[in-house]
């Protein structure tokens, strides 16, 4: 059920739920019009998926817990390793770190950059 939900809150973010729900033939006008608006996609545009996400020193489990991200925390994913990114907060996050505040996050805690905010 997270899954879906993942899938079509992204899908809303990017404005691309009619691609989802019609045929291939009938997407691939939309598909292109994606693919021009895409281009002003990058990792500056994610945001964080599920409250209280840590935020850690170092990439794994291990790394000591800087604070804690909620969803729709917006950061800027500065490199990646494994299953770990490496983020800087865009503003204030709900849970109170501040605005600039760089540390680890579990990808899966991510919701990858998209397009149109």
């Amino acid at each position: 059920m997270r899954r879906i939900s993942l899938a079509l809150t992204t899908a809303a973010l990017i404005g691309t739920t009619a691609a989802l729900a019609a045929p291939a033939a009938q997407a691939a006008p939309a598909t292109t019009a994606t693919a021009v608006s895409a281009q002003a996609c990058h990792a500056d545009n994610a945001m964080i998926y599920t409250d209280g996400t840590r935020l850690r020193s170092k990439a794994g489990t291990s790394g000591a817990v800087l604070g804690q991200l909620y969803f729709g925390d917006p950061i800027r994913i500065l490199r990646s390793s494994g299953g770990w990114d490496y983020v800087q907060l865009k503003s204030k996050s709900k849970g109170g770190l501040s605005k600039g505040a760089r540390g680890w996050v579990s990808h899966k805690n991510i919701i990858p950059p998209f397009c149109g905010m």
